[in-house]
């Protein structure tokens, strides 16, 4: 008996065959859209790097041959991210939209779960892939054109693996921005966090000088050893805190307009 009304009740946030079904909604309605916005910033990255081999300076650095590629794809990844995941709840800026994706069967569990699946995950595996096969294509003709060999991306380097933990946390602002702001969320979202940090930046030099007065807070205090800690725990609260909080704010809020 227990077992049985565990079972419903894990039924009600989230059932396997209604997920698949919202996964098929979402590609269906939105995929469209999503491969405009990724066929744009190839496009238009294509056609500036053209225009900058063509007519600008040639390029020596072994650096940038070396770093080219990872620094584009890293680009794109959170440039494209942030507009996917802006779009994310899209139906629920239009009142009409809004009541028939309210009426969608599916838990606010399951519609979070969706778009964290096409506009995260299904993001990150996408770009990997379909940059991976872009770069040998731009590689082979840079080099036929004007002579240019660039190394490919290493999606295992440790900077290309921690820029990509940092772009699920940014994600996840964004995704909360798109349910937070009914208007123009990609550029509100942004917008927001700039005030966030200059107003928390304010404050704790506030506190700063309340507290030492002129002393001389960042060649006193911040050794290297203090440095370190205080990066080792903004990489845990970004990585590992973050993402996770603001997707429960995110449920909470689609849970909010669900009632």
């Amino acid at each position: 008996m227990h077992l049985i009304n565990y079972k419903k009740g894990m039924n009600k946030y989230f059932n396997i065959k209604r997920f698949a079904n919202l996964v098929k909604r979402e590609l269906h309605s939105n995929m469209k859209r999503n491969l405009l916005i990724i066929g744009a910033m190839f496009s238009i990255f294509t056609i500036s790097a053209f225009l900058v081999f063509e007519l600008g300076e040639e390029i020596t650095s072994e650096i940038t041959f070396e770093k080219f590629h990872s620094m584009v794809f890293l680009g794109m990844l959170f440039t494209g991210g942030a507009f996917l995941a802006s779009f994310s709840f899209i139906e629920l800026r239009n009142k009409i939209n809004a009541h028939f994706y309210l009426l969608t069967p599916g838990s606010s569990l399951e519609k979070l779960l969706v778009n964290l699946l096409i506009s995260l995950v299904g993001f990150i595996v996408f770009m990997m892939l379909f940059y991976f096969l872009y770069s040998q294509v731009f590689n082979w003709i840079v080099s036929a054109i004007f002579g240019y060999q660039f190394s490919n991306v290493d999606f295992l380097h440790e900077e290309v693996i921690s820029s990509i933990q940092v772009f699920i946390s940014v994600h996840s602002i964004f995704l909360l921005g798109a349910i937070s702001f009914k208007k123009y969320p990609v550029i509100l979202t942004p917008i927001f966090i700039f005030l966030v940090n200059i107003t928390l930046f304010g404050f704790v030099r506030l506190v700063g000088f309340a507290v030492f007065g002129d002393f001389d807070i960042d060649n006193q205090l911040f050794s290297k050893e203090i440095f370190d800690k205080l990066n080792l725990y903004s990489k845990i609260i970004i990585i590992y805190i973050i993402p996770p909080v603001l997707w429960f704010v995110t449920y909470l809020k689609l849970n909010e307009k669900e009632l």
